[in-house]
């Protein structure tokens, strides 16, 4: 049942991504990736958010937690997008947004986990 849980939740989150970034790149233009660093800010927050207020031991968070989360967000694209800035010389961008996606990663990942221990 928590391969079910965790399969159908990454399908939904991978469709979820795929139509947030069409969303995204539809109204921002420009070099630099909004969409993923975006997706993953907020899959980090809501995961946070998540773990803190499920526990990370039940179906909910299987689904929700492992599986919409982690279909969602995408580690893969943001190396690749990284390595694609840094190809094209564009040096500068490729450290900024790999800053803004690791530190502002865990920082969504500690907002989450503080909201979550609100509720």
């Amino acid at each position: 049942m928590t391969y079910l849980l965790v399969g159908g939740g990454a399908a939904l989150g991978a469709i979820l991504r795929y139509d947030v970034t069409k969303l995204i790149k539809r109204y921002v233009l420009g070099r630099f990736p909004f969409a993923t660093l975006t997706i993953n800010l907020l899959a980090a927050l809501l995961l946070g958010f998540l773990a803190s207020h499920l526990g990370t031991t039940n179906d909910f968070y299987f689904l929700l937690g492992t599986g919409v989360c982690g279909g969602f967000s995408t580690f893969s694209t943001m190396s690749y997008e990284t390595v694609l800035l840094q190809q094209q010389r564009y040096t500068g961008l490729a450290w900024l947004y790999l800053v803004c996606s690791l530190v502002g990663g865990i920082g969504c990942a500690l907002i989450g986990l503080s909201l979550g221990s609100l509720f």
